[in-house]
């Protein structure tokens, strides 16, 4: 992904990993999901205390529709944007490259539950995505992808009802609530965890914020990626050129 440093680093020694751009993608991304989650949430539980409170905050039913709409407009944007960086920049073209499944993430896989297991003394040596996390993206975009999709039926429903059979649309109200559902437990639960409140993460992982990780950690959680930028070496406290010290 980057050209080799051809230097040993040190262990606090900022490696980047995301760019602005691709920062700025997560951050569009995190908080149009997080609108559309809470005021998505809103409508598919009106008749409990929680959905009451929502409503209440986003100024009732017709605010609330208009927020959802807004944002949604926002998360084909954001989508756009990706597709975009994906097939026009270099570097967006090797990240996705980069993200997409291989044989080696099962066997990955495999020994990364053996490893919680306690069968494994460490965890694999990956590269720069893990398998957890290309699991993350892939289920972020699909997701996304479909709600984009199941909500523009929704959106123009009576357009869309005189070419479809009503059922259709009633399978697509089912499935657009509870994909939202499943997107919201499966980023704000399970991406939660994995990425900030994990033990070694917790309280805060801060590459979302600055790009960077440490050359430690890149050693520890992504190894065949820090061997392509610094060769085979753990980090030292003294950086010297490449090689054993």
């Amino acid at each position: 992904m980057t050209e080799p440093l051809r230097q040993r680093p040190t262990p606090n020694q900022p490696v980047q990993r995301f760019t602005r751009s691709e920062l700025a993608q997560h951050w569009a991304l995190l908080v149009t999901l997080t609108v559309l989650a809470l005021t998505g949430l809103a409508l598919f539980a009106h008749g409990t205390w929680v959905g009451r409170l929502l409503l209440a905050l986003e100024g009732g039913l017709a605010s609330r529709g208009i927020l959802h709409r807004i944002f949604a407009v926002a998360l084909m944007l954001v989508v756009v944007w990706h597709l975009l960086y994906i097939l026009f920049t270099e570097r967006g073209h090797r990240q996705f490259l980069a993200m997409l499944p291989h044989r080696r993430d099962l066997a990955d896989l495999a020994e990364l539950l053996a490893y919680y297991r306690g069968r494994c003394p460490e965890p694999p040596a990956f590269g720069r995505f893990t398998p957890l996390q290309k699991l993350q993206y892939w289920g972020a975009g699909i997701g996304s992808v479909m709600m984009i999709a199941t909500g523009l039926v929704l959106w123009f429903h009576t357009k869309t009802m005189a070419l479809l059979p009503k059922w259709v649309i009633d399978v697509t109200t089912i499935v657009h609530g509870y994909e939202g559902l499943i997107l919201f437990m499966l980023l704000f639960g399970w991406h939660l965890y994995i990425v900030h409140l994990s033990p070694g993460n917790c309280p805060l992982q801060r590459t979302f914020l600055t790009g960077t990780i440490s050359a430690e950690r890149l050693f520890q959680e992504h190894r065949r990626e820090y061997e392509e930028l610094f060769g085979p070496h753990e980090p030292a406290e003294q950086a010297q050129p490449g090689g054993p010290q």
